[in-house]
């Protein structure tokens, strides 16, 4: 007999922590719909496509007080960070021949058996519908999230709890903290798309102007002067997720 496995996460998915863009998400703002709905997906590391799904989102809720958690998790949470967050409980699609979910499980278990705090963070990903002053998102769509291990928000703290299930039998095991990272948005139309090019441009002109100087350039660098091999190999990465 096949031994169906399934790996659930808990997690504070976000709170209202500035992040390293200096970045900060208004918990009260956030729409979990999506969420509440069962339409949330987990991908890893930001990714959208098919075999980068490793999850569905099966709760969430937004805590925003110590009566508001209902659970002994969430009672835990709420005592450590103390501050409003996002909570969500995920399940991974380890198991079932889906070798990223598989990957990331074996990640979590790996630590797990060593007594040690694994690399896999959790993000918020989704739209942002209005903007507040000093980087605040003031109301954001929040449509799925991202595990990760490159955090953008070092401030908060979370515990994963992972549960496999064995002919019919749970087994919980859990990890020490982690770091959860920024809320990422997802560009959905051609106005966010442009947005989003805009501030790559921005950043390639800005490194340009660095290698210039470092590679002793004599002529200033514009738009069209990529003659630099560094500067045209960062461009290519910069571009690489505006080709699809």
């Amino acid at each position: 007999m096949d031994l169906k496995k399934s790996t659930i996460i808990e997690c504070i998915a976000s709170t209202a922590d500035r992040d390293v863009t200096n970045e900060s998400l208004d918990i009260e703002g956030a729409d979990i719909t999506p969420l509440l709905e069962g339409r949330g997906f987990v991908n890893s590391d930001h990714s959208p496509r098919f075999e980068h799904l490793v999850g569905r989102v099966l709760e969430a809720k937004k805590i925003k007080s110590l009566e508001d958690c209902a659970t002994p998790a969430q009672i835990k949470f709420w005592n450590e960070v103390k501050k409003p967050f996002i909570w969500t409980k995920a399940e991974l699609f380890d198991g079932s021949g889906h070798k990223e979910a598989d990957s990331i499980a074996s990640i979590y278990k790996f630590y797990q058996n060593k007594n040690e705090t694994p690399p896999v963070k959790v993000s918020v990903e989704g739209k942002t519908l209005e903007r507040g002053p000093n980087g605040l998102l003031k109301r954001t769509l929040i449509k799925g999230i991202a595990l990760t291990v490159h955090p953008c928000n070092r401030a908060t703290k979370t515990e994963v709890v992972q549960i496999t299930k064995s002919l019919g039998t749970e087994y919980m095991m859990k990890s020490e903290t982690a770091v959860i990272p920024s809320f990422i948005e997802v560009a959905d139309d051609s106005a966010d798309r442009l947005y989003k090019l805009t501030l790559v441009a921005r950043q390639l002109l800005a490194q340009a102007s660095s290698l210039a100087k470092t590679e002793q350039e004599k002529k200033p660098v514009s738009g069209l002067e990529l003659k630099s091999p560094a500067l045209l190999e960062r461009l290519k990465q910069l571009m690489a997720a505006y080709k699809k």
